[in-house]
């Protein structure tokens, strides 16, 4: 039985290993970094539902965004930790601070679109009919979602992106939240990017913020179920 002092005392620890975690990726010591990011990964294997109420959101996240960097085989981890970072930011964007909302803003739009493919079954299975038939294609796609959502799940990741871009209230200054010049400019670059791309597209700017709310909250969503089910099971 985990007491209450028990219990502190694994938060505790959870936030020094975020810490240091990212105080190490900032000073470049990835041998740190991987040390003190798999006691983090670690952690919510044993405690799943943690991680849908943390204190500070914004750091675990980025714990788990720069840990992604890392030459992983097994790509059901890479996948664990792009979901959980989708987590922490989004609950991060519910902050009442700029700077923090700004920044996992940010953070998810380079989530979405540099590692996708860590997060592509996840979009795909948000966005399709909770009772799928494998003999009707038109089923694998949620009946509640849109006409007009764009069918391809690189759009919809696109979409979703610009309306993240769209949510960043401070836009002149969200590049100063990255302390590693690295990461700014992967920023900066996946901004172009996706303001590039979403102003070819034959749909008004609008409503691809609409249709990327929608993927955001799916994925949220689904992802937030997805926690509790497993942990409803432990």
């Amino acid at each position: 039985m985990i007491t209450k002092h028990n219990t502190i005392n694994m938060n505790e620890q959870l936030n020094l290993n975020a810490i240091s975690a990212w105080e190490s990726f900032c000073n470049e010591d990835y041998y740190s970094l991987e040390r003190y990011g798999v006691n983090v990964y670690n952690y919510f294997v044993h405690h799943p539902a943690d991680i849908l109420n943390l204190d500070n959101p914004l750091l675990v996240g980025r714990v788990f965004q720069v840990c992604l960097g890392f030459r992983e085989p097994d790509e059901d981890i890479q996948e664990v930790r792009a979901e959980n970072a989708f987590i922490c930011f989004s609950q991060a964007l519910e902050s009442q601070k700029t700077s923090i909302h700004d920044e996992a803003s940010a953070r998810l739009m380079i989530l979405l679109i540099r590692d996708r493919r860590h997060l592509i079954n996840k979009i795909r299975s948000a966005c399709q009919g909770s009772h799928p038939n494998p003999y009707n294609f038109l089923s694998m796609f949620d009946s509640e979602l849109p006409p007009d959502m764009p069918m391809d799940t690189n759009t919809k990741t696109l979409f979703a992106a610009y309306y993240l871009y769209d949510c960043i209230m401070d836009k002149a200054n969200v590049s100063s939240a990255f302390t590693v010049p690295m990461e700014e400019r992967s920023y900066i670059n996946i901004k172009d990017h996706v303001l590039d791309n979403c102003r070819q597209i034959d749909t008004s700017l609008d409503r691809i913020i609409e249709l990327g709310k929608i993927v955001v909250n799916k994925v949220s969503s689904k992802l937030r179920n997805d926690i509790e089910s497993y942990s409803g099971m432990l």
